[in-house]
């Protein structure tokens, strides 16, 4: 399997065109989901809270940034396990997230294209954050701990203070919470754990 990552890793950022194309998708989500998704939200919340509202649209920022910094030169591992976390955990988020509201309000709604839609995507951001996971270089505690600091943050500031993201009738607050909560646990967890394993595949090479 680890192999299999490595492959596709290696497929998508050693061809330029494959590589920019699969960046240009994800700039395409960052703005839609930045602007459509939430971007309401934005526009009712206060300026310091908007770091920690559109949680996907900057998740894939976030992995966009690392693959472009992977690609030429080297990332930090610090901000590589950011952008794996923040994909991972959010790809997820979402997924659970449709799959409660499915369980309850079925496939009628007249958005259940777009919602499909969300679904698949959130997969690739899933797999995005898995390839990511593979590029981190060992990194001192401290940056582990401002890293995992991050998402608890987010956490608090997302069901402490009200700013979570849109949910539909059939999903509730608590679930949204337990969700995001756990999978913060778990990926917290696994990035303490991770340096045991961490291995640095990349490449001094440049790729135009």
């Amino acid at each position: 399997m680890l192999r299999l990552i490595d492959w596709i890793y290696d497929l998508i950022t050693k061809n330029r065109y494959l590589f920019w194309f699969c960046m240009l998708v994800n700039v395409v989500g960052v703005v839609w989901g930045g602007v459509v998704w939430y971007g309401p939200m934005l526009l009712a919340s206060p300026l310091w809270a908007w770091p920690f509202i559109p949680d996907c649209p900057e998740a894939a920022l976030w992995a966009t940034l690392a693959f472009v910094w992977l690609r030429f030169g080297r990332a930090p591992g610090w901000f590589t396990a950011f952008a794996a976390f923040s994909s991972i955990k959010y790809g997820l988020w979402t997924l659970f997230f449709w799959a409660k509201h499915w369980s309850v309000a079925g496939f009628t709604d007249p958005e259940v294209l777009m919602e499909l839609m969300l679904f698949v995507s959130h997969i690739g951001l899933i797999c995005e954050g898995i390839l990511l996971a593979r590029q981190i270089t060992p990194i001192p505690g401290i940056q582990r701990l401002g890293v995992l600091a991050w998402f608890v943050a987010s956490v608090a500031i997302d069901y402490g203070l009200g700013y979570y993201p849109p949910l539909t009738y059939a999903v509730p607050e608590a679930y949204a919470f337990w969700v995001a909560a756990s999978l913060t646990g778990l990926l917290g967890l696994g990035l303490f754990l991770l340096p045991q394993y961490a291995h640095n595949r990349v490449s001094s090479q440049v790729h135009v």
